[in-house]
């Protein structure tokens, strides 16, 4: 699962490759013309600047496309300014196959650099036991979603969820079943959910979802997220199997609510309202602001 405003911390926007690569030619073509006009080819190692850059910006790969430009770049000089010796095919060789060898080193050791501040960085975003977003990037993205669907119009819906007598559960069973069954949900959730869409956990026992759509797309969504965990089953000693439920509460913008702080508020105020009926089923909040619980009720 991913979402638009929170794309994985390894992806990169194209513009910003484009930028990279501008400057990685923009150095190619500097040292390059340097070297060429002043006829002083021991000037080649002004290549470590862009191999520098290469490996910073597109690791090994990088590094090998300035190492192939050298290579090019010694061929063309030589055949401009004057036959080469044979100790200047050797050192030019030389200087090519160390140029490639020291920015494969350095891509690598960037690559690595790269992978580790990416993990670092989704580990800020999303919740270790069940690899959904955690509630600081969910409210975050909620705050964004409610700016575009101001600007642009559309609707927005929010869905809480709450895992019924999770309490009991874990009291019951354990919490290393039950630290499971929230394993499970947040699999359920990323598995159900859309690119578009945000999964998080809310806090504790409880979901949130986020979804462009009106209450009507959140209450068939809401459905089949509880009808696809009651049918969950998570193992206990003994080989035993045992299950849960679900509550759900829905709410959208701007129909339902004036801003995200009352969306949250409203679709709380659904859940709980599920909660109140029986639970196990999904309660939507109605669409007028200023009207009560519409209440949808599931087996």
């Amino acid at each position: 699962m991913s979402q638009p405003e929170f794309p994985h911390p390894d992806a990169r926007p194209r513009r910003f490759t484009v930028r990279r690569a501008v400057a990685l030619g923009g150095a190619l073509l500097v040292v390059s013309v340097t070297v060429f006009a002043t006829g002083t080819a021991y000037l080649w190692p002004l290549y470590i600047f862009p191999l520098f850059l290469a490996a910073v910006f597109f690791f090994e790969l990088g590094s090998l496309l300035v190492s192939l430009w050298l290579g090019a770049f010694f061929a063309l000089y030589y055949s401009v300014h004057s036959a080469p010796s044979s100790a200047d095919l050797r050192r030019a060789l030389l200087g090519v196959a160390l140029s490639a060898l020291a920015g494969l080193l350095l891509g690598r050791v960037q690559r690595n650099h790269h992978r580790l501040q990416a993990l670092l960085a989704a580990s800020s975003l999303s919740d270790r036991l069940t690899g959904l977003y955690n509630y600081g990037t969910f409210v975050d993205y909620l705050h964004n979603e409610v700016t575009k669907t101001e600007r642009y119009g559309g609707e927005l819906t929010m869905i809480m969820f709450d895992i019924d007598h999770f309490k009991e559960f874990n009291d019951r069973h354990g919490h290393e079943v039950g630290n499971e069954l929230l394993r499970r949900v947040g699999a359920t959730l990323r598995v159900m959910v859309r690119e578009a869409d945000m999964a998080a956990r809310y806090g504790g026992e409880e979901f949130a979802l986020l979804i462009r759509g009106d209450e009507s797309h959140g209450y068939e969504l809401a459905e089949r997220v509880r009808r696809a965990i009651e049918a969950l089953t998570v193992q206990v000693r003994g080989g035993a199997e045992v299950f849960a439920t679900v509550s759900a509460g829905v709410a959208s913008y701007p129909t339902a609510a004036r801003d995200e702080t009352e969306l949250i508020e409203r679709s709380d105020a659904a859940l709980y309202e599920s909660k109140r009926r029986g639970r196990n089923r999904v309660s939507v909040y109605s669409g007028s602001r200023e009207s009560g619980l519409e209440t949808s009720i599931s087996a």
